[in-house]
């Protein structure tokens, strides 16, 4: 087995699980989640932002998911969201204005939104359901494929880093802002990138060799059920009335 192979188990560990949202037909769950996150991207005012992000919130809780596997991801990208939003709010220089400092916090809000709802979608079904459901919706088969790809193969050029790091540490390698250091590291990404060069030239030589046409294998899709149907009503009918509530057309 690879390294690819266990990464992307570890991946779906949870997704065996049994929920509402585990049980959820794929194309339709992945559908109305994508629904759900444009209309979070529509809202222009911070109270349905934020209830958009209780929602999320409460879904997340109810995938039976551990918590601690949703804040995980979350914490990756937290650095990226707290410099965006230090940005936009210092977008008119300092002190920051209360127009600028509303803008970063809804655009705060609506970021972390989306990224909770599509953790925890990935979370609640394994990356090749994913990747069928994205087929059978009748995405491009050549992003299918480019993602299903990427997602593999980072992971081993990720430990062929890690590889070379110890053995640069078992060499004494010291690294520094030095003439020596940066010729190190410069050596080490041309040899890197080399590296995952062949190893694609491999790749494609031996799906070749075994008749891959370009379309990625998909697996029959799941049987659509009035479970299903509801969910993705409800999903749609809430990210439509937070729009509503927004614009200040119900009330």
């Amino acid at each position: 087995m690879g390294l690819g192979q266990v990464h992307l188990q570890a991946a779906d560990t949870y997704a065996s699980l049994d929920s509402w949202l585990h049980r959820w037909e794929p194309r339709l769950k992945l559908a109305a989640g994508l629904a759900f996150v444009v209309g979070v991207a529509l809202l222009e005012s911070l109270l349905p932002a934020v209830a958009a992000l209780g929602v999320a919130v409460l879904v997340a809780l109810s995938s039976r998911l551990p918590q601690r596997f949703i804040l995980e991801r979350l914490l990756w990208l937290a650095p990226f969201l707290a410099l965006m939003t230090v940005t936009l709010a210092l977008g008119n220089g300092w002190p920051p204005s209360a127009a600028g400092l509303v803008f970063a916090g809804l655009v705060s809000l609506k970021a972390l939104t989306a990224l909770t709802v599509m953790i925890t979608l990935l979370g609640t079904q394994t990356l090749q359901a994913s990747l069928n459901a994205l087929a059978h919706l009748r995405l491009p088969s050549l992003p299918v494929l480019a993602l299903f790809l990427a997602y593999r193969y980072i992971f081993l050029f990720r430990d062929e880093l890690h590889a070379t790091q110890r053995s640069l540490t078992a060499r004494a390698f010291r690294p520094g802002l030095n003439r020596h250091s940066l010729r190190v590291f410069g050596e080490l990404m041309g040899t890197l990138l080399l590296n995952v060069l062949d190893r694609s030239e491999r790749v494609h030589r031996a799906m070749t060799a075994r008749g891959f046409n370009g379309q990625p294998h998909v697996e029959e899709p799941r049987v659509v059920n009035t479970p299903d149907v509801c969910k993705s009503l409800a999903s749609v009918a809430t990210i439509a009335v937070l729009i509503l509530l927004d614009r200040g057309i119900l009330f």
